[in-house]
């Protein structure tokens, strides 16, 4: 829930801004060595900097359906102001809990559930997510039906 110790990298001048899907990873040192003009070894550095400062990250895009766990939940939950910070690194550390961010308005923890069905989801809810001391209020809106998730077509069924 709190941000990491992230050190500034500023764009040095004449340097390309790319945007880049990776693939594997010797393929994507050369893909990023043509759209910069760099060295291999110039773009394998900076990508080293870039990742290690937090300026760049590696997100993985899935879909959760296909590794058994088809109920997903966006969950609203109000903690007390005292217990914000406390309920958000504890809710972050279970297991069913995809993402979790502090927000500002009714409710101030916003999370994603991913479950094996709706019962473990009822279990999850009535379990260790309602017996977490400072909870004060929690709604949870199942995904029905997904337009878009993932930025990559899903392959045909």
């Amino acid at each position: 829930m709190r941000p990491g110790p992230h050190r500034p990298v500023r764009h040095r001048p004449g340097e390309r801004r790319v945007r880049h899907r990776p693939g594997e990873r010797r393929e994507r040192h050369r893909a990023l060595q043509r759209a910069t003009g760099r060295s291999e070894s110039a773009v394998k550095r900076r990508l080293a900097a870039l990742l290690a400062s937090g300026a760049v990250y590696v997100d993985v895009e899935y879909d959760s359906a296909l590794l058994g766990f088809p109920v997903v939940a966006a969950l609203w939950i109000t903690a007390g102001p005292a217990d914000l910070h406390r309920v958000g690194e504890v809710l972050a550390g279970h297991p069913e809990i995809a993402h979790a961010a502090a927000t500002a308005g009714p409710s101030n923890l916003v999370a994603t559930a991913v479950t094996r069905g709706t019962a473990a989801l009822y279990a999850y809810l009535s379990g260790p997510l309602g017996h977490l001391e400072g909870v004060r209020h929690v709604e949870a809106s199942p995904f029905l039906r997904r337009v878009k998730q993932l930025s990559c077509p899903r392959p045909a069924s």
